[in-house]
């Protein structure tokens, strides 16, 4: 009965998640971002089709998740509709994981995996050398979208009100990307290696695409942004479990 009740729960909360026409618009512009990106972009490598691709879309489906994903869970609180949930016989924690299904990881893999295809279309001669590099690509750049997607729902979880939830949720984004890009150039500018580092650690695929090109780089780089995300997670659903009140 639990099992049923929580894939009943989930389809209609994705169906709330998905729901046009948002997320059809989004759909249009990712794929057609991914699409003029693919004839615009000189790539001759895999991994190289996938950062001139999915670094753009990253962007798009983050801003996605933080006005849509964060805003409208706490809509559901403000519509009693997050009580209605609540009275399902599904436990707390299992309610969390649906969420975080329908509202972040689902959204994150339809808005990458769009472009993804299209860019694998469109650049076959170059993607089709090897594969399995460009889905590695594709992954990270997954990664990183739950990096953002654990800050915005936990943000959501926080949040009394959805304009709130929506600036917090931006605020956070724009705070982490921007710490990255002053590390980068202080690290640059100072010549100082581990600034540098650190910076290029917290965007997965930084790391991940030099590996695949072959360029020497610390491993721990490797970990830092699933790490993060793994911390962020884990935060998320205990708080909702414990102590998230409607």
């Amino acid at each position: 009965m639990s099992l049923k009740k929580s894939w009943e729960l989930a389809l209609i909360d994705l169906w709330d998640s998905l729901r046009p026409p948002s997320f059809d618009i989004m759909l249009i512009l990712v794929a057609t971002l991914s699409g003029i990106l693919s004839v615009l972009e000189p790539v001759t490598t895999p991994p190289a089709v996938g950062n001139a691709v999915l670094g753009a879309v990253l962007f798009v489906t983050s801003l996605y998740l933080a006005l849509r994903a964060s805003s409208d869970l706490v809509n559901l609180v403000q519509t009693g509709v997050m009580p209605l949930y609540l009275t399902y016989p599904i436990s707390r924690r299992n309610i969390s994981l649906i969420i975080y299904l329908t509202r972040v990881l689902l959204p994150s893999i339809i808005l990458l995996g769009i472009p993804a295809i299209v860019a694998g279309i469109m650049l076959y001669p170059v993607v089709g050398k090897n594969i399995s590099e460009f889905l590695i690509m594709w992954i990270a750049y997954l990664i990183q979208a739950q990096l953002y997607g654990s800050i915005f729902i936990l943000a959501s979880n926080k949040s009394k009100s959805t304009g709130t939830a929506a600036v917090v949720s931006i605020t956070g984004y724009f705070g982490y990307t921007a710490t990255s890009l002053i590390l980068a150039l202080v690290g640059s500018i100072d010549n100082i290696k581990i600034l540098t580092n650190i910076s290029n650690s917290m965007g997965l695929y930084n790391p991940v695409y030099d590996i695949l090109n072959g360029i020497r780089t610390p491993t721990w780089e490797i970990f830092v942004v699933p790490v993060i995300f793994i911390v962020l997670f884990i935060t998320y659903v205990i708080y909702f479990t414990r102590r998230f009140e409607v």
